[in-house]
Order: C-alpha cells, then sequence, then structure tokens
C-alpha cells in the first residue's frame, strides 16, 4: 500500500489548491480530506465510525455525516492532468484496503465508490447525445462493476448506510425506477435513520434532466418530508426543494416546478424554528424573492440584519441579491 500512496502523492501538489476552498466549510470535511490523501485508512473509520452514532446532527440541522463524505469526495472529483491513471491508482489503493479491512464496510464502499467515478469520469456531466458511444459503454461497464461489487459484499458493505448512497449515485446512471429508488433509502435509514443524505442523494436522479418529472419530484419530495417529520417538522420540503433549485431550476423554481410556496414558507419556520441557521434564513429570504412574496422577504431582511451574504442568493448570487434588495426597497 505504501507503493500505492507514494504514487498518489504527487497528486496533493496539484489538487490540494482546488480542494481546499472547498473543504473549508467544514473541520470535519477538511479532516476527511486529508486522511483520504496520506492514505490514512484507520483515520477515515474512526471518523466515519463516530459520525454513524445516534445525534450527530449539526446546529444546522445539516447531518455531519455530510460533511465527512463531501471530504472524501474531494479525492474521487479531483482534477487530475492524467484522469485514468489517478482514478486507477485509487481503485488500487480502495482494494488494497478491502483485503486489509475485509470486515470494514467503509473500505467495500470506498472502493464501489471510486468505480462509479471511474464510470462517470467516461460519461461526462453533459447530455445524453455529447457521450461517445464507446464512452457510454465503459460507463455503464463501471457502474454494473460497483453495483455488482456491493451486492456481492452487502453483508458487510450495506451494513453503512453510505453503501446506500452510492447505490442511489448508481441509480441515476442506470435509470432505476421509483419503488428501487426507496427500497434503497428505506434500507439505508434502517442501517442508520439520521442519515438524511438518503434522500439528497436520491432527488437529483428524479429531476427533469436525468429524466425525471416535476409530478414525481413532488411526490418524492412530499413522502420525505413526512418520513422526517420527527426530526425536522416539515423542514425537509423546503431543504429538498432549495436542493432543486440548485441543481436544475435556479431562478425559475416557482415557474418550472410544483413547488407550493405557502408549503415551503412553513417549512422554513418549522426548520429555523429548531435548527437556527444565517445560512438558511438568507436562502429562505431569497425563496421569499423568486415567489414575490415582499412581506416575508422585508421580514427575513430584518431578521439577518448585517448577516445578510450572497452566498445562498442563487445562481449569480451577487446580483441576485442586489435585484432583489432592489424590489424590497420599491413601494
Amino acid at each position: 500500500m505504501k507503493r500505492l500512496i507514494r504514487k498518489l502523492l504527487p497528486s496533493l501538489a496539484l489538487c490540494t489548491a482546488t480542494l481546499a476552498g472547498a473543504a473549508e466549510e467544514s473541520p470535519l470535511t477538511q479532516a476527511a480530506m486529508q486522511a483520504f490523501w496520506w492514505g490514512d485508512f484507520p483515520a477515515l473509520e474512526q471518523q466515519n465510525a463516530m459520525l454513524r452514532q445516534p445525534g450527530h446532527v449539526g446546529a444546522d440541522g445539516v447531518v455531519e455525516l455530510e460533511w465527512f463524505r463531501i471530504g472524501v469526495a474531494q479525492v474521487f472529483n479531483a482534477s487530475h492532468p492524467n484522469q485514468e491513471a489517478y482514478l486507477q491508482e485509487l481503485e488500487k489503493l480502495t482494494l488494497q484496503w478491502t483485503r486489509e479491512y475485509p470486515k470494514s464496510a467503509l473500505a467495500h464502499v470506498l472502493y464501489a465508490r471510486v468505480l462509479v467515478a471511474h464510470g462517470w469520469a467516461y460519461r461526462g456531466g453533459g447530455y445524453i447525445k455529447d457521450v461517445p458511444p464507446e464512452a457510454w459503454k465503459d460507463f455503464e461497464a463501471y457502474l454494473h462493476r460497483a453495483t455488482q461489487y456491493l451486492l456481492d459484499h452487502a453483508d458487510v458493505a450495506l451494513s453503512d448506510s453510505y453503501g446506500h448512497v452510492v447505490l442511489l449515485n448508481i441509480s441515476r446512471g442506470m435509470g432505476w425506477d421509483s419503488k428501487q429508488i426507496w427500497d434503497v433509502i428505506n434500507d439505508g435509514l434502517k442501517r442508520n435513520p439520521d442519515d438524511v443524505t438518503l434522500y439528497f442523494n436520491a432527488l437529483t436522479g428524479l429531476l427533469p434532466k436525468w429524466g425525471g418529472d416535476n409530478k414525481a419530484l413532488d411526490q418524492f419530495i412530499r413522502k420525505a418530508t413526512e418520513q422526517t417529520k420527527a426530526t425536522f417538522g416539515t423542514g425537509m420540503y423546503a431543504r429538498l426543494y432549495s436542493a432543486a433549485a440548485e441543481d436544475e431550476y435556479g431562478h425559475t423554481l416557482f415557474q418550472g416546478s410544483q413547488v407550493h410556496w405557502p408549503t415551503m414558507k412553513q417549512s422554513y419556520e418549522d426548520m429555523l424554528a429548531r435548527y437556527p441557521s444565517d445560512g438558511r434564513r438568507n436562502r429562505y429570504a431569497y425563496m421569499a424573492c423568486l415567489a414575490k412574496d415582499k412581506p416575508t422577504l422585508l421580514a427575513q431582511l430584518d431578521l439577518l440584519g448585517d448577516k445578510v451574504t450572497a452566498e445562498s442568493w442563487g445562481p449569480n448570487p451577487q446580483r441576485s441579491l442586489e435585484g432583489c434588495l432592489r424590489w424590497a426597497r420599491q413601494g
């Protein structure tokens, strides 16, 4: 394994600057990213085991596992001059971990996750029409390999809901139906009832740009909201539709989807009562602007005071914020 780590380390110099900005979001993200870069699997295992325990929901309502997984994803998604060689070395490294730690769910999941990343490197993130036929075959082959690997090692790999997150990432490329997706989500929640990242990973594949539709998306969000009431009230409705806006609808969320503003408004109120967050209140104000609800926009701006920041205000956030403030000031 030391040989593999030495081969990966030159990538650190090439990629650390790119990753640092994203990793600053949370110390958990930074710690996971650094442990993975340096091939410190015991540290990754320890972090994952701790965060899988009940109660690791941050003050803002974000599950702390999400920050850990973002750090891990920084390594999978790093840009490298020779992406193929880089991914091949990651495959070797994570496969070695599965052999050294055969009873570790995380080791098996990370190997499957590399296979998924390798597949998406062939496909790319563009439209289907832009994917070369041979690249499409490689994409599907890697997703099949990842799926089969998780199923072959299900007794270990799927004891951790991270394995179900990877299955949901696979579902986006394989066109699984709603029942299959809910089966994966619910099985993952049996392993970790706090792991609401399952809903967010499933959401992406239900967006119209990935072959979904507005009705199915709305049904999914309402069902997820019902399932998470004990912890978040109706808060998941706003969070999931906000994620849908981020991934697809942008400023046209209220024209392009079936989102219902009174329901979203109550959802934000529920969420902020349970998990106060300046970032989420900024997002609430932005959504009020999109919904043309000036009284709610003004109320949120007043509550925010000098904590209004552009980051949560959608595409081209600074201009979006400026436009909403201008509209708010109009009589």
